[in-house]
This record gives C-alpha cells, structure tokens and sequence, in this order.
C-alpha cells in the first residue's frame, strides 16, 4: 500500500443516537415498564468506525448532523474518530433498542430521521474527494437522509484503487445503475436485504443477480446466527459458521453487521486473504454480541471467537 494512505474512511451519512432499554415482559397493546440501560452515539457508520478504532486504526468519518452538530462531534471525537459533518434539517435521530428479559427477543425502533439540507450532496462529495487520496480502505455504511442520493459519492470513489466495502442497501441500489464500480468491490449486506434489492425470495437467485452486474466484485450475505456466505470475485464460495453461543451469556445482536465489516476491513488493509478477513469480521461480530451497545466489543471476547468460526466451500 502506499505509505500516505493511512485512514479507512467511513461514509455513515445517517447517524443515530442510539438508547438500550430492558423491560421484563413485552406485550403490545399493554404499558410496558422499561429500565435505561444505556444510551450512546451510533448509526451503523459510527458503529463501523468504533470498532475499527478498537483495532487502532486512524478513521474518518463523514456524517450528518443539525442542531446537535456540536455534541455529535463531541462524541466522535472522544472516540478518537475524525469527523466531517453536512447539514441536517433538524436533530439526529435516536433508535431505541428493546430487550424482553423473560423470552430474550431484542427488538429495535429505528426513527427515520431529518431530511439533508439543499447542500448536503454536494457538500458530502466534496470531503469524500479530499480523503480519498490518504484512505487506505473505504466503508459506505447504512441509509441516506431523505432527499439525498447516494449517486454522488459513489461515482466519487469509484475510481479508488483501495478496498471499498458497500454496507448500504440504497447505495447498492444506486450502484446498480452505474458503469463503472471500484475495482477491489466488496457488496455487503445481511440476507433478507439482499433478496429485497433484487426482487427474489432465494439468497442464491440474489447473489447470481448480482454477479451478473458485478463479475468482479465480492458478494458478501450475512446470515445472523447462520454466519455468513462469501462469494469472492475469483469464483469461489465459501459458507462462514460459528459454534453455539455460550448458553449462560446473554446476547445482543445490533450492530453485528457492523463489527463484521470492522473486522473485515482491518484485516483487509493489514493484507490479509479475503476469506481469512471475512472469518476475522465475524468473530469480531460475535465477540460483540456480549456488549449491549452496538458494535462494542472486548478483544478477550474476539480472541475466545477466533477458533470458533469456520469456513467450507459450498455452491451458489
């Protein structure tokens, strides 16, 4: 790699604050007694960008915001992650995190947020230009602001001769209708988004979709608790499996997806194998299903992960 990249660069256009609350039972139609666990910044480019600066890596990250402009960049900046922010309409969004102690389920509540402001696309394309020359791996992660496009960006950084991993269904979307895609593609998203982006009820029918339009990209389905499957540009699959999970320790899923791409995108710019950097995003997605906020985990929890994830070829 070049010795000026140093920084991922993250494209989290729609930020969040995220709130963790527990209630002992959960039955709609009735009032529901909740207790405040916890509330932090989140959003799943934040969430992608907090784990990477778990592993230590320098990390841009360009965001909304509006009002609360000054305390979201308090946040990210106490986390140690650059910011770059455009205009927001109003404040950012909050997503509620529910968990019934009495079954386990865990429920999310996802506000849509403010609309961008009138600048806000071209704004957002402006600071991409400017990073990309110093970025040694690019993240576009979650869903756009009403009234913004994605197209901008991702003709900006389709020329990136660096890894650049798509974690967003309207940038995926959008992708599809674009000539030219970065060379080093990695499509990412979990399963029932993938069927819902290509109109099919089966996985495979999904990701043969894709490689139609993408001969040379990495397709990469998240599964939840049935791994993952990988479909690297050279031609082979590979289902990603994970042994049970501990059955006396409680499990928080938000924000897996995000760890995921962490850990794949680590490994990435270390130099790592694809596969090998998928099996490292998804022991770092189970190492933070113990942490209750999205995305956090412990590296003795990924280092316990690491031998519990397994790779066998399959067929798409």
């Amino acid at each position: 790699m070049d010795g000026l990249k140093h920084l991922v660069l993250v494209v989290g256009a729609n930020p969040a604050w995220q709130k963790s609350v527990v209630c002992n039972r959960w039955e709609p139609g009735e009032v529901v007694r909740v207790q405040l666990a916890s509330t932090a910044p989140a959003g799943k480019g934040f969430n992608t960008a907090l784990s990477l600066r778990t592993f230590g890596k320098a990390v841009e990250l360009l965001s909304g915001a509006g009002p609360d402009a000054i305390d979201w960049g308090q946040a990210c900046f106490s986390q140690g992650i650059g910011v770059e922010m455009f205009l927001l309409s109003g404040p950012i969004r909050t997503a509620t995190t529910i968990r019934n102690l009495s079954t386990g389920e865990v429920t999310e509540m996802v506000e849509e947020g403010p609309a961008a402001d009138a600048s806000a696309e071209e704004r957002l394309v402006d600071q991409a230009r400017q990073k990309l020359p110093s970025a040694r791996a690019v993240v576009v992660a979650g869903t756009f602001p009403p009234g913004m496009s994605p197209r901008g960006l991702l003709e900006a950084i389709s020329a990136a001769n660096v890894p650049v991993v798509i974690d967003s269904v309207p940038g995926v979307r959008t992708m599809r209708e674009m000539d030219r895609v970065p060379a080093e593609l990695f499509v990412k998203l979990n399963e029932s988004e993938w069927k819902a982006v290509f109109g099919e009820t089966e996985l495979a029918e999904a990701l043969r979709a894709a490689r139609r339009i993408w001969p040379r990209a990495h397709l990469l389905a998240t599964r939840g608790r049935e791994g993952a499957l990988l479909w690297e540009k050279e031609g082979g699959t590979h289902l990603l499996t994970g042994d049970p999970f501990p059955a006396d320790r409680l499990i928080h899923p938000i924000g897996a997806g995000d760890a995921f791409t962490a850990g794949l995108v680590n490994e990435l710019v270390s130099g790592a194998g694809v596969l090998s950097a998928c099996l490292h995003g998804m022991a770092v997605a189970r190492a933070s299903c113990f942490h209750p906020l999205p995305a956090r985990f412990e590296q003795v929890d990924l280092s316990a992960e690491l031998p519990r994830v397994h790779a066998e070829i399959t067929h798409v």
